[in-house]
């Protein structure tokens, strides 16, 4: 393997990382649930069961309290997202990782120490930072540093990752779910931090390096090699029509991928399936986060021969339809249904809404525009991830009367909001057509 190319693998790996740490956030709390909040469900009464000096072995929360802790850290994820403009043009690409890297570790300190639900969110809020300053920057780095051939393939690493990511949580639960023992998968977190932040300190630049900044040394990993990069205030007041139609798709696309209901299915798999599946929902939750990780990689091998708006509308369109059957399924205590809905839910998020959606950014906008495009586009990701998470429940039970054979109304609600996600994207790309001809 050429020298360049071993480099621009590697640097990529260690881009991506960053978003494994977005997807063990997402899940990190699903599979540890009972022990964290002190549920009759964790048993293990023992020798983990009590305070381990000023530990306590687990954090008492209502499910509300827990919705939001869950959810919360999408704010802070927000947050990031509105800063990594700023805080490219100030340290660049690889210094912008950095930052999400060090912000990771002290959240993740913080909720691994925490007694507190205060303590708990404050925690998960500082790991929303770093997870969003992450999301903005490592689909612009990837097609930054991917040769042209391999451009949009190689963006497909950044969904990888981030289901790596849910897999390697998810399955840390079998293990650590108990008092105690559940602290144990935020010190995973704090290790990959670290080795992150290690692995910073040998990342070189692998493009051409310009002068745009008065020499600085990753000017090439910034947008714009020969013109000024925007900011948030300059692209939103632009009048080049290319700029202002693509910035409508970015909107609509990165939207779509939490209106159409992923984050609650994932942050609350466990909980969703248990009444239906008892103890054994645990096992299809990490299965289903396996029956991902393959077909993540299929539009590497679609995206470059059919393009990006044919697989995001196709993924909107058989979600709504798994919507629809998951909501039947799980009003009819119906297993089959239900394994059938929830795989077929993802497998179309997986090959669509969840990778090719962070292409669509390099794609669509102009180079000097993507940083402040993505920091706007994502930022909208992540209120709605917040909006999806932390309503999801409290929702579920207001649709479903208190009764249990309609918990799954609120999956009716969720195949209507895809439906609307396939006309809007349908919309969006029409009108980007007007000026890309």
């Amino acid at each position: 393997m050429p020298r360049n190319a071993q480099r621009t693998g590697l640097t990529a790996i260690w881009a991506a990382l960053h978003t494994t740490q977005y997807g063990m956030a997402i899940t990190g709390l699903n599979g540890i649930s009972d022990a964290v909040t002190c549920s009759a469900d964790s048993g293990h009464i023992g020798i983990h069961s009590v305070a381990s000096g000023w530990l306590k072995p687990c954090v008492k929360m209502t499910p509300a309290q827990f919705g939001l802790v869950v959810s919360i850290f999408t704010m802070g994820g927000l947050a990031g997202c509105l800063l990594s403009d700023l805080v490219t043009r100030s340290f660049g690409r690889i210094g912008t990782l950095r930052t999400s890297a060090l912000t990771i570790l002290i959240g993740s300190i913080a909720v691994g120490l925490a007694n507190s639900v205060p303590s708990m969110i404050f925690g998960r809020i500082l790991v929303g930072v770093g997870c969003g300053l992450a999301t903005v920057t490592v689909p612009l780095f990837l097609a930054e540093i991917a040769p042209p051939a391999i451009k949009k393939s190689l963006g497909i690493m950044n969904q990888l990752f981030i289901v790596f990511g849910m897999l390697i949580a998810q399955s840390l639960s079998f293990p650590w779910a108990k008092p105690m023992v559940w602290r144990y998968v935020l010190a995973v977190s704090i290790v990959v931090a670290v080795l992150q932040l290690i692995g910073s300190l040998f990342v070189k630049p692998v493009v051409k390096k310009t002068q745009v900044r008065g020499g600085d040394e990753e000017a090439a990993l910034l947008p714009g090699e020969t013109v000024k990069p925007l900011n948030i205030k300059e692209l939103l007041t632009s009048k080049d029509s290319k700029i202002r139609r693509g910035l409508l798709v970015v909107v609509v696309t990165q939207l779509a991928q939490q209106l159409c209901g992923v984050s609650p299915v994932m942050y609350f798999s466990t909980r969703i399936l248990k009444p239906v599946f008892g103890g054994n929902s645990k096992l299809i939750a990490i299965l289903i986060i396996v029956f991902k990780i393959p077909l993540t990689i299929v539009p590497a091998f679609l995206i470059e021969r059919l393009g990006s708006r044919p697989i995001l509308l196709f993924s909107a369109a058989v979600m709504s339809l798994a919507s629809l059957l998951l909501a039947y399924g799980l009003n009819a205590d119906s297993g089959p249904a239900c394994v059938t809905a929830v795989f077929s839910f993802v497998a179309a998020f997986s090959v669509g809404l969840g990778p090719v959606t962070w292409v669509v950014l390099s794609e669509v906008m102009p180079h000097e525009a993507t940083t402040a495009a993505g920091a706007i586009g994502i930022g909208l990701n992540w209120t709605s991830n917040f909006i999806m998470g932390s309503s999801f429940l409290p929702l579920q039970q207001l649709l479903s009367g208190g009764k249990q054979n309609g918990e799954g109304n609120i999956f009716y609600l969720i195949c209507g909001m895809c439906v609307l996600v396939f006309v809007a994207m349908r919309a969006s790309y029409a009108v980007y057509d007007r000026v890309a001809i």
